[in-house]
């Protein structure tokens, strides 16, 4: 297990790089039981960087997957009203937020259909909060920490404490928590990450095609896009990095100029189900065909959720030498996951991926090729074998990844 000197590595980073906390605000860490303690460790350099409060949200991914399997099929329809009004309230106050993640292993095999009106349920509840959390209206950052459950899913030979200090050293190199000085180790990389987004500013890119086994697909993005860095300035001008581990670059594709195939290229778990394989179909920037074996029951209901989630809302880019990528493993975890390869998604925009989107009406933000929906769904599209070219406003076209790697 961590020592308190890793711990208190981990909650510097917190504080001053994924939240930037200032003074006087109040903080609230969503935090399963098993990370209690670097959750209280975080607490405390809070509130020595001068936070007015701090308070602690545990969320135990066994009660919920209890809910799945047993609950009665009534519950499933509702979601706790005074968790959701707590987290709008937070977000509507403009306070920062922190999320200590660990994946839930899959264990909803069987149960599609009652994950997903669980998940329905919660995404209703939570739609102001999602709506002001995509707009970057509050600071917000989402931590990978290691608990036992994940670290076996991984590690099954091991024994229980060794996977788990296993999967601790991995987040370790994954966070920069190696580095001499982490925060820095951040800073440098995150400055990398966004001079290759004002390089692609500069472009005026209109097109991306993607090319590789099963994938042949064209993105118009639109008039205004921005591509959009680990460092995210919030409404109060405070630039925190929403993702940690993060590796990847994205911006807005325009949701009806999506057209062609493409296929996912790793694992994703979504509701505590296992889909190993997705190939969708797109025309008009709707997907009009999908197939996946081992999930297609689960991905149509998600797609039949509202409008905006047949059409896409984030397009990304990642190295394939990224270091998660060189980690050579699939964590299970789309946290984790996303940031070893090019990844795609379904579902809600981030406004703040177009220029002004952040104070349009979503009426407005859609008329101008974004897109809005209760469901944001990432899935892999990556590999060695990925060819991005771009094609920019004055007719030009160029490679920007070849063999999955950037030029």
């Amino acid at each position: 297990m961590p020592d308190q000197t890793f711990y208190q590595r981990y909650a510097r980073l917190a504080v001053q790089v994924a939240v930037p906390l200032q003074p006087g605000q109040r903080l609230l860490i969503i935090s399963p039981p098993e990370t209690f303690q670097l959750a209280g460790e975080i607490a405390t350099a809070a509130y020595a960087v001068g936070a007015a409060e701090v308070e602690i949200l545990y969320e135990d991914p066994q009660v919920l997957s209890l809910k799945v399997q047993y609950a009665a099929e009534a519950a499933l329809q509702n979601f706790s009203s005074w968790t959701a009004d707590a987290l709008t309230a937070h977000a509507c106050a403009g306070q920062p937020m922190l999320s200590l993640h660990s994946p839930q292993p899959h264990t909803h095999q069987g149960f599609d259909a009652r994950a997903a009106v669980a998940a329905g349920a919660r995404n209703a509840a939570l739609e102001e909060y999602g709506m002001r959390r995509s707009r970057v209206q509050f600071s917000w950052s989402v931590m990978a920490v290691a608990t036992a459950g994940w670290a076996q899913q991984l590690r099954p030979e091991l024994p229980e404490a060794d996977a788990l200090e296993w999967l601790w050293q991995v987040l370790a190199r994954l966070m920069r928590l190696d580095a001499p000085d982490p925060v820095q180790a951040w800073e440098a990389h995150a400055a990398h990450l966004m001079q290759r987004c004002a390089a692609l500013d500069a472009l005026q890119i209109t097109q991306l095609h993607f090319e590789g086994p099963g994938t042949d697909l064209r993105l118009g993005l639109p008039a205004g896009h921005q591509w959009f860095g680990p460092l995210v300035p919030s409404a109060a001008g405070l630039r925190g990095i929403p993702n940690m581990p993060t590796e990847e670059i994205s911006t807005l594709p325009h949701r009806l100029q999506a057209e062609g195939q493409v296929r996912m290229t790793r694992p994703l778990v979504v509701h505590g189900h296992l889909i190993e394989t997705m190939d969708l179909t797109f025309e008009g920037g709707r997907v009009t065909e999908l197939h996946s074996p081992s999930g297609e029951a689960l991905l149509r209901s998600l797609l039949g959720t509202d409008e905006g989630a047949a059409h896409l809302g984030e397009v990304a880019l990642v190295s394939e030498d990224s270091r998660v990528s060189r980690e050579h493993r699939t964590f299970y975890s789309t946290l984790i996951d996303e940031n070893a390869s090019c990844h795609l998604a379904l579902g809600r925009a981030y406004p703040v991926t177009l220029k002004g989107g952040a104070d349009l009406e979503a009426s407005e933000f859609q008329a101008r090729g974004g897109n809005h929906s209760q469901v944001h769904l990432d899935f892999m599209v990556g590999s060695p074998e990925l060819r991005v070219t771009a094609l920019t406003s004055d007719g030009r076209s160029f490679p920007v990844m070849q063999h999955g790697k950037w030029v």
